[in-house]
């Protein structure tokens, strides 16, 4: 008898005797049927899988190659690793909690309620830095989030001196700003005026009149300098200085890259007097 190339079943010899066919056929019917015997069974959702390294040894089995759907319970439910090569079902959360990484969680995160930024303002710069015989002067303010700047009786040695403040020492036209500046005036009062910068190369916070007696005081507050962003910023001041110039203004500093550095500086000859408090969170 010949048999078959690949599984060496038998079947009959070209001379074989037609009387004999009825048994050739019964016997290659045979061998198939054993050998495909391990197609039998298996259930709903079951694969076939290699049982070994014989041919036509198989085996059913649950699908390894995916998660079963069974896994979840609820609308929400998402997939989760308990260890390596191990998924688990991590339940919906309520509503307009967030999902955290937590490391004691079985899952490693955990839904949690959200936790509004809440700054800690602390003084980066004890006791204030005196801006007094200088007329540039640089505090590092790396790794804040928000600063906070308060100016207290700050001076100049010549009159007609603004005073700004430099992002990085960014001299570049990066500021914008907008709002009102205050003017003093000779007798009691102020006069207002609308202003606006675009494209200038400081945050201008205040300005001494033409007489260096005059003082200025302010506050600062910048928003969003450890990051790549825009920094938004807002300036509230004021100058005892006859024609000097206190401001209530907001604006923007468009550099890209986290606030690292502020510099106080006096537009004309060296502070006189002055102290800056830096507060971050």
């Amino acid at each position: 008898m010949a048999t078959t190339t690949n599984f060496g079943w038998e079947t009959p010899d070209d001379t074989d005797l037609v009387k004999d066919g009825a048994a050739a056929m019964r016997t290659l019917g045979n061998s198939i049927d054993t050998s495909f015997v391990d197609l039998k069974g298996g259930t709903t959702g079951q694969v076939l899988a290699k049982a070994s390294n014989t041919d036509l040894d198989f085996t059913w089995a649950a699908d390894a190659s995916g998660i079963p759907t069974t896994i979840f319970d609820a609308k929400g439910d998402i997939i989760a690793a308990t260890a390596a090569d191990t998924a688990s079902r991590l339940a919906v959360g309520t509503n307009g909690q967030v999902l955290t990484a937590d490391s004691t969680a079985a899952t490693g995160i955990k839904w949690a309620t959200a936790s509004g930024w809440n700054p800690n303002f602390q003084l980066i710069n004890a006791g204030g830095t005196s801006l007094s015989g200088s007329q540039t002067i640089t505090i590092n303010v790396s790794g804040l989030n928000e600063i906070f700047i308060i100016l207290d009786n700050v001076s100049s040695a010549n009159g007609n001196a603004f005073f700004q403040i430099l992002v990085n020492n960014d001299t570049t036209t990066k500021y914008s700003g907008y709002g009102l500046a205050w003017q003093a005036k000779t007798t009691w009062g102020y006069s207002a005026v609308a202003t606006g910068f675009n494209a200038d190369t400081s945050i201008q916070w205040a300005g001494l009149g033409s007489v260096s007696s005059g003082t200025c005081w302010g506050s600062i507050h910048l928003w969003g300098t450890n990051s790549a962003g825009t920094k938004p910023y807002s300036i509230n001041s004021y100058s005892s200085g006859t024609d000097g110039y206190g401001y209530l203004s907001s604006g923007n500093y468009t550099g890209t890259s986290a606030v690292t550095s502020l510099v106080f500086k006096s537009t004309s000859g060296n502070h006189d007097s002055g102290t800056v408090y830096v507060y971050g969170a």
